[in-house]
């Protein structure tokens, strides 16, 4: 049933025009089947409009569908990277927090070192200080000898050394430690970088997150919408085939008498191949679980123009005669030939015959259209043998 989306334009166009076509001559008050047949046509033409935007709205859909699915792997791939670089910058983090936390207790204990060894300078260089006018005086009298007075000399002088070298190394630690300190600083200041990014990349991430949930929320509801419309068209096509099956035996012997059931058909029109027979990843298709895409595809669809003669495919008995704009295949037709044979003309934009009504091979039944579920001007052909469906290909020329 599906169309490629390049015709849709070409169904917009013609459908607009449809109306046109409604107006065929005049019916006689007691011709039933004539005035049904324009009372259908009036009611097709009344449904153009809306269905132009149920066949744009399908197609919009199944586009759209495609695209957020594109979307949500790109989403996925996406939050998979940023969940990486969160990862690598909270190990960063942890890293540095407890390179900071050492450097901070090894300035502690150098800054109390710094403490001790400035009290005892301070406490050295006030000593020296309250005594430095009698030191010398007071070294010459106590010692017992000049040699003794050089050592003591020497030695007072060693201390003044020493104490300048300590003097020295603590204004060297204290620069040390001042730059540890604008080390820690900038490390503090990179850290507090990282995790403004950090948490930018959570923002991030979770927007994408939200994106993500938008994107899936409404390709779930797509799927349930076309799930809804799956589920229609089999309630359909199960209708159609017990109705087919009932009516064969019926139509059978009269279909044959006038020179169906041959198995030998007629191209209904002539138009490229737009989906083929069997199983299809169509989403609207009826379920099949023996397909490996799930879904399976019970005729051929035929594209051409809007409004395109359909002609039966052989002779026989129109059988089964459906108006229905908006559901599986619109309005359709079908044709019991005998022998156990049938075909089925779905999607059409009018019907020019009415059940019971004997019809020879190419005789017109229809005209092309985009009823039921379809997403463009196409002929959905079918060929059934006793009612299992079988590959129209085979049984056309």
């Amino acid at each position: 049933m599906r169309l490629r989306f390049a015709l849709l334009a070409v169904a917009m166009t013609a459908m607009a025009i449809a109306p046109a076509r409604v107006a065929d001559a005049a019916c006689a008050p007691t011709d039933t089947v004539c005035l049904q047949l324009q009372d259908a046509k009036q009611s097709q033409a009344t449904a153009v409009t809306r269905l132009q935007g149920i066949q744009q709205s399908l197609a919009d859909a199944q586009t759209k569908g495609i695209q957020t699915m594109a979307v949500v792997d790109q989403l996925k791939s996406q939050i998979a990277s940023q969940q990486a670089k969160i990862a690598q910058t909270q190990t960063r983090l942890a890293t540095t927090t407890r390179q900071i936390q050492v450097t901070e207790a090894e300035i502690t204990s150098q800054e109390a070192n710094l403490q001790v060894r400035e009290a005892l300078l301070a406490r050295r260089i006030r000593v020296i200080d309250q005594h430095s006018s009698t030191d010398y005086m007071e070294l010459f009298v106590t010692s017992r000898s000049f040699t003794e007075l050089v050592d003591r000399i020497v030695l007072a002088q060693t201390i003044v050394q020493s104490d300048q070298r300590l003097v020295e190394s603590l204004r060297q630690q204290r620069d040390q430690i001042k730059r540890l300190r604008q080390q820690l600083q900038d490390e503090h200041d990179q850290e507090a970088a990282m995790l403004a990014q950090q948490v930018a990349q959570q923002t991030q991430l979770e927007q994408t997150r939200a994106t993500q949930q938008q994107a899936l929320d409404y390709y779930n509801q797509l799927g349930a919408q076309l799930e809804a419309q799956r589920k229609q068209a089999e309630a359909q096509k199960a209708q159609i085939d017990a109705q087919v099956a009932q009516l064969q035996a019926q139509y059978d012997a009269e279909a044959r008498s006038l020179g169906g059931g041959t198995g030998r058909f007629a191209w209904p029109e002539r138009g490229p191949i737009t989906q083929q027979f069997g199983c299809t990843d169509f989403l609207l298709e009826p379920y099949d679980p023996n397909c490996p895409t799930l879904h399976f595809h019970s005729g051929i669809d035929i594209g051409a123009p809007f409004g395109t003669v359909v002609g039966a495919a052989d002779n026989g008995v129109v059988s089964l005669v459906n108006f229905d704009c908006c559901v599986g295949y619109g309005n359709y037709v079908v044709i019991t030939h005998g022998n156990g044979y049938s075909t089925l003309y779905g999607h059409l934009s009018a019907i020019n015959v009415s059940v019971n009504q004997p019809v020879q091979r190419g005789q017109q039944i229809g005209a092309e259209g985009s009823t039921g579920f379809s997403t463009g001007p196409h002929l959905h052909f079918e060929i059934r043998l006793n009612g299992a469906y079988q590959n129209p290909l085979s049984y056309l020329p």
